[in-house]
């Protein structure tokens, strides 16, 4: 049975290109289904799912809603949520053909701003793994907000798009080709049982103590998954741990959590350190780099941080020293977070430096500070969760193979429990 894509769009506006779109895969060997999100007139092409049932899927009546004369933000979103709905139906459970049930394989869309952000927003609810490809006017500029922490592959369109031309053509025909390639090449199976999976998260100025923990996961037969804690790092995580996909976690950098409590560059979402606890997925927690709030070169820094201890990590990037009333701050939101949970978590401290710039004679150097964090943590922190202060810093490989051990022995237990 062939695999089938989807087409998601406006079909008044952009049905021309639609239609090369659809024609290009359909000449690869894959079938579509067209969804028709457009609102201004009447559609160029043939839908196999009409707007007003993309309407109808979000509770509302089309026809009803373009006799209102809503202009397009207030009627995006409910065409959105509609065929949000549709597309995650149609991704879990299939849809039915001659008697037998089709899956879906991938999507595909085009559009400028108001296209592209329907699209993605669908896209972004949609699993990992699952192909999907957006032709975009705005793929060239800053698409943090559109691709979230999903595997969306942005094209851009160089030109606008609005009707067929010589460019046109190349670029949705090699983005045709994209989804194509993307639904027909499956990953590589292992030979052997899937192993479990352990996340680690770390920055730069953690990752020898990172390194040295996988290096002990490996060796105990575990597999495992690093995120980079730059904020879309460790939202990644968190959203991986919610759907099941990870088994353990060793959050040595939490330093995300301070950064979007202060507005630095590596904010990660409010939610940051809590999905393992929800979930009950044992995990470690340790302060990686929580001494730095991170903006760009040093003229970028906010007026209120200036004049404070800095280190220049690259031309791009400054971390600027953490005081000790944002640690305090810091620690409390944190106990905070974690407090609730029912599964088994632990803490490690090292005194003697949270990365590699605050150990004694670097740039970020404040033994005071990190000390009102520990007392902090360990005031605010629920009396039964473990908390263990090591007399050393945080790239020692002790302290790593120390901190990766209890995990897996939280883990062994958690394993025997259930």
């Amino acid at each position: 049975m062939k695999k089938t894509v989807i087409i998601l769009g406006c079909l008044d506006s952009k049905g021309e290109e639609y239609g090369y779109i659809k024609r290009h895969i359909n000449k690869a060997g894959l079938d579509t289904i067209v969804i028709d999100v457009g609102v201004i007139g009447e559609p160029l092409i043939k839908p196999d799912i009409t707007n007003v049932e993309v309407a109808k899927a979000a509770g509302a009546d089309l026809n009803k809603l373009k006799s209102d004369n809503p202009t397009r933000e207030k009627i995006a979103p409910i065409m959105a949520e509609g065929a949000k709905k549709i597309i995650l139906d149609l991704v879990s459970n299939g849809f039915s053909v001659d008697g037998s049930i089709k899956k879906v394989h991938g999507i595909i869309s085009c559009g400028g701003t108001q296209g592209t952000t329907l699209a993605t927003y669908v896209m972004r609810a949609l699993p990992i793994g699952f192909p999907k490809v957006m032709v975009s006017t705005m793929a060239a500029g800053n698409t943090k907000d559109l691709i979230g922490i999903k595997d969306i592959v942005m094209v851009p369109s160089v030109a606008d798009i609005m009707g067929l031309n010589k460019i046109s053509r190349i670029i949705l025909s090699e983005a045709a080709g994209a989804i194509v390639g993307m639904v027909k090449t499956e990953a590589e199976k292992p030979k052997e049982k899937e192993k479990k999976i352990i996340a680690i998260t770390t920055v730069g100025i953690t990752t020898p103590a990172a390194m040295k923990a996988k290096e002990i996961f490996i060796k105990n037969g575990y597999d495992t998954i690093v995120f980079h804690a730059v904020g879309s790092g460790g939202n990644a995580m968190e959203n991986l741990i919610r759907e099941g996909h990870i088994d353990g976690v060793f959050d040595l950098a939490t330093i995300e959590v301070v950064q979007q409590m202060l507005g630095g560059y590596l904010a990660a979402a409010p939610d940051r350190m809590t999905a393992a606890i929800d979930m009950q997925v044992p995990v470690v927690f340790a302060p990686g780099a929580v001494t730095c709030n991170t903006f760009g070169p040093p003229e970028t820094i906010p007026e209120r941080f200036k004049g404070r201890q800095i280190a220049i990590h690259s031309p791009m990037f400054t971390n600027v020293r953490t005081t000790k009333e944002e640690l305090i701050a810091l620690a409390k939101e944190q106990a905070k977070r974690v407090n609730s949970a029912k599964g088994s978590l632990a803490w490690f401290i090292p005194i003697k430096g949270f990365c590699q710039y605050s150990v004694e004679g670097g740039p970020l150097y404040n033994p005071e500070a990190d000390i009102a964090y520990l007392d902090t943590i360990k005031k605010e922190l629920r009396q039964d969760i473990p908390v263990f202060i090591r007399e050393t810093h945080i790239n020692d490989p002790n302290f790593a193979i120390e901190m990766a051990e209890y995990l897996l022995k939280m883990m062994r237990e958690s394993k025997n429990k259930n």
